[in-house]
């Protein structure tokens, strides 16, 4: 164990006595106390060489009562070791549930802009084979027509209303016909969608 220079056998304080002697010479200025800056320079040498030793024999004296414990009771050291690893599970299970965090966040991104681009791949289609106008007829209901369709519209007027009835159910079976084929197209998206996603 390190020997003392005041004879109380304590590294604690001796540690502490020269660190406080090692900031006074640090902070002592050479115009208030009337000496010179070399003297000033050596003593901070002396206490600064000072408290490196004590730094050394304080750690030595650690280092010895670790094996002493070592020896004499290895399981505090088990114990202490576990609770270090017990830290840092913790602390790792902390980051992997922020990087889980930040995973759930650029899936609910992705899955935003994939919706977003889908949505506007069905506008555009649908705006492109379901353009559809409002037709009075006379009866006083009114049909939708398609746009590309334009040899039904110009033919209404001298229809009778059989044959009104005939042409406004074309019309509403090529309706149908038309959301049959957004909606199989739909799910084809959607079936693609879904495979790129489990990727």
């Amino acid at each position: 164990m390190a020997s003392s220079s005041n004879g109380n056998g304590n590294v604690m304080d001796e540690f502490e006595e020269a660190f406080q002697a090692c900031l006074h010479a640090l902070t002592k200025q050479e115009s208030t106390t009337g000496v010179s800056k070399e003297e000033i320079e050596l003593e901070v040498e002396q206490t600064a060489h000072k408290f490196i030793d004590l730094a050394r024999q304080m750690e030595t004296f650690f280092l010895q009562k670790r094996f002493l414990i070592s020896v004499l009771k290895p399981e505090m050291l088990l114990k202490d070791e576990n609770q270090e690893l017990r830290l840092e599970i913790t602390r790792k299970d902390a980051l992997i549930s922020k990087h889980y965090q930040r995973l759930e966040q650029w899936k609910g991104l992705l899955s935003d802009q994939q919706t977003q681009t889908y949505n506007k791949s069905v506008q555009s289609q649908q705006s492109q084979t379901s353009e559809l106008r409002v037709m009075p007829n006379t009866v006083g209901q009114t049909t939708l027509v398609p746009t590309s369709a334009p040899h039904i519209s110009s033919g209404i007027v001298g229809m009778s209303p059989a044959q009104l009835q005939q042409q406004h159910l074309q019309v509403q079976q090529q309706q149908q016909q038309l959301l049959q084929a957004q909606q199989i197209q739909q799910m084809q998206q959607m079936q693609s969608y879904g495979k790129l996603a489990k990727r």
